[in-house]
Parts: C-alpha cells; structure tokens; sequence
C-alpha cells in the first residue's frame, strides 16, 4: 500500500511540477499577491495587468535559465 502511494504522489508531482519548479510555483505566487493587492483596494485593471506581466516575467526568466544551460 505504500508503495503505491508513493509512486501516485510521485505522479502528481511530476505531472504537476515536471522539470521547471518555478513555472509551478511562480504563478501560483503571483495569484497569491494578486489576491492580496485586489484585498487592499487596488483596481482590478491594475491588478490585472501586474499579474500579466508578473507571469511574462516568469515565463521570461525560467527560458533564461534553460537557456543559460
């Protein structure tokens, strides 16, 4: 029994996270301060747009990263 549990979560990180660990975690931060920011009475537009280019950032950055490989 464990062992199958073990190779499910196995799965799911690996499906989830797969080589790039900050295209998993970047969005789900910038999510994170978007809500805050919203939670603080910024405009939805602003917000909108700093998440966008929060994530093109991201995106940006973990290309570098292979690239610099």
């Amino acid at each position: 029994m464990i062992r199958f549990a073990r190779a499910f979560l196995h799965f799911w990180a690996d499906f989830l996270i797969g080589d790039r660990l900050e295209l998993f975690v970047g969005p789900i931060l910038a999510l994170l301060i978007a809500w805050l920011l919203v939670g603080a009475g910024l405009p939805g537009a602003v917000v909108g747009s700093l998440l966008f280019g929060a994530i093109a950032l991201i995106g940006a950055v973990s290309v570098g990263l292979v690239a610099r490989r």
